[in-house]
């Protein structure tokens, strides 16, 4: 009477692995020669670009709110907000790209407004950073702003450094102006 067969377990030793790789060595080392020299001409040839952020802490007031009245009472995001719409004015962006000297290849080739609106959607990013907090008031947790922070995007490290620290410096003049 014949023994009963078991079914092959196909379990793969670690030379049978490496023969399968030596067979097929070129199905791997050709698609990974494809994505470094890809990769590798990507970085030569694309045009390096720098960011600076720059982010500021919102703090509450010093003095306790008994002795003095304040005169802001809306809310840190409705202050940003505003704020943000006075900074971002064509008038300012002008003002600091002629300051740092933005955008001279482009001058030639575009209008002041084409060149403003680059700069406000696509070169500087601003972004408010909020936090659980427990409100002092009532006692219970809620959202508040903490900070924000403000990025440029640019060509030169230095420039780029300047002209987010710039745009900082905005925003804290403006704030002193409103308060």
């Amino acid at each position: 009477m014949a023994e009963p067969q078991l079914p092959d377990t196909d379990v793969k030793t670690v030379a049978d692995i490496f023969g399968i790789l030596r067979r097929r060595k070129w199905n791997v080392v050709v698609p990974a020669l494809a994505v470094f020299g890809l990769a590798a001409l990507l970085a030569i040839f694309l045009p390096r670009t720098y960011k600076s952020t720059t982010t500021i802490l919102i703090e509450e007031q010093e003095i306790p709110r008994e002795y003095v009245a304040t005169n802001i009472t809306s809310f840190a995001d409705q202050r940003l907000q505003t704020i943000n719409q006075r900074i971002m004015s064509t008038t300012n962006l002008i003002e600091v790209m002629n300051r740092f000297h933005l955008y001279e290849e482009r001058k030639d080739r575009e209008t002041i407004d084409e060149i403003v609106e680059r700069m406000r959607k696509k070169d500087i990013k601003f972004a408010t950073i909020s936090a659980d907090v427990i409100d002092p008031r009532s006692g219970r947790p809620a959202q508040a702003t903490i900070a924000f922070s403000v990025s440029y995007e640019g060509k030169s490290p230095e420039t780029v450094q300047q002209v987010a620290a710039e745009l900082a410096s905005l925003y804290l003049q403006e704030n002193l102006k409103t308060r």
